[in-house]
């Protein structure tokens, strides 16, 4: 294991919400760095849980009555970054950020040296036709902030690890930096021991309800099949997912408010993941492997390098709900054991070790 790194280091992160993929990542980089602090604009009460609250400095705590809309979260992060980023001349000797918006932007305000896990640059601002939730005056000029910032930090930063293969590309098109690729962490004890309760088999989509994850899809497969399906998650989209699952022909259930625990034995449940959205990484598909279910996704972006096609699941060209269909049948008979050793490659331990071992090499270099 390669120690983390001495002085003082801060970590930084655009917002600590509801536990999702970047805040998982926020919580390993802080277990991995015991001793280092963390500074998020905006920070709620239920936010990264493991990271105790005096190790976090946030301009914004339970922030909750203001952040009816992600603008607001926005809005946040661009007038908080520029008085941090001033200070930390004086308060770290290392900056690691965990970057999906705006965390690096302190590198342009500070001389410290910086280095960032990269989730993705901005998909709204910089691949809209990715992510096309960008859509409103107020959001545009937004982005056209967005853009502006990433241009003056990224050349300040010292070295990008990126999550996948995909984020690598994505970052080198817009910044015109290389990257490291690092998958993020699994946490596979969440999925230890877990077995399948019975009962009819079901296709599951899981994810925050918003147009690009394509949950409504999940629901044309599982009529296609024939299958009934449970949709998992939370969001903007309930009330037209539930009228989507109310016409079905198939069974559709819609499930809010899960616990991790809960969520964790649904995956185990489901005969089959649906996941047709477009990632940067995609955790849900690798922790559905953890469960031992098999995957359908698109043979595009993260999930072409987690999910391996015809052992822990079907990579499909475009969507077409026949064709994902006819996967449904092939995808259940495929070996449990083998979905969970694939996201074994995944776990926590790998990510940490290979995290201070770049982090260590970028400020050696």
């Amino acid at each position: 294991m390669s120690m983390p790194p001495t002085g003082r280091t801060w970590i930084t992160a655009e917002w600590l919400s509801e536990t999702g993929g970047s805040e998982r990542v926020v919580e390993r980089l802080a277990a991995a760095m015991p001793r280092a602090e963390v500074f998020t604009p905006v920070a709620f009460a239920q936010g990264a849980p493991s990271i105790a609250r005096e190790r976090i400095h946030a301009a914004f705590r339970r922030p909750e009555s203001l952040m009816r809309r992600r603008e607001a979260a926005a809005a946040m992060n661009a007038a908080s970054w520029p008085t941090w980023g001033r200070t930390l001349d004086r308060k770290a000797d290392l900056v690691v950020a965990s970057h999906h918006m705006s965390s690096h932007w302190t590198a342009a305000y500070s001389d410290v040296p910086h280095v960032s896990y990269v989730h993705t640059p901005a998909r709204y601002a910089w691949f809209p036709e990715l992510d096309g939730r960008a859509s409103s005056l107020p959001a545009r000029a937004l982005c056209a902030h967005i853009r502006r910032m990433d241009r003056k930090a990224a050349p300040r930063v010292r070295a990008y690890a990126a999550n996948s293969e995909a984020t690598r590309q994505r970052i080198q098109q817009v910044w015109d930096r290389d990257a490291t690729v690092i998958h993020p962490p699994i946490d596979l004890g969440r999925f230890a021991g877990l077995e399948p309760a019975g009962g009819e088999p079901f296709v599951l989509g899981l994810s925050r309800f918003i147009t690009y994850k394509r949950l409504d899809f999940v629901i044309e497969v599982a009529q296609a099949a024939g299958v009934p399906a449970k949709i998992v998650g939370g969001g903007a989209l309930e009330e037209e997912l539930r009228a989507k699952a109310a016409s079905a022909r198939v069974p559709v259930e819609i499930v809010t408010g899960a616990t991790d625990a809960e969520v964790a034995q649904l995956m185990a449940d489901a005969a089959v993941l649906v996941y047709p959205a477009v990632e940067d990484f995609g955790l849900v598909p690798v922790e559905a492997m953890a469960a031992g279910t098999p995957v359908l996704a698109l043979d595009e972006a993260g999930t072409r390098e987690t999910v391996v096609d015809g052992v822990t699941g079907y990579l499909l060209g475009g969507l077409d709900a026949s064709a994902w269909a006819d996967k449904v049948g092939p995808a259940m008979a495929l070996d449990p054991a083998a979905c969970r050793e694939r996201a074994e490659e995944f776990s926590e331990e790998s990510f940490e070790d290979s995290i201070l071992g770049w982090i260590s090499a970028s400020v050696d270099s």
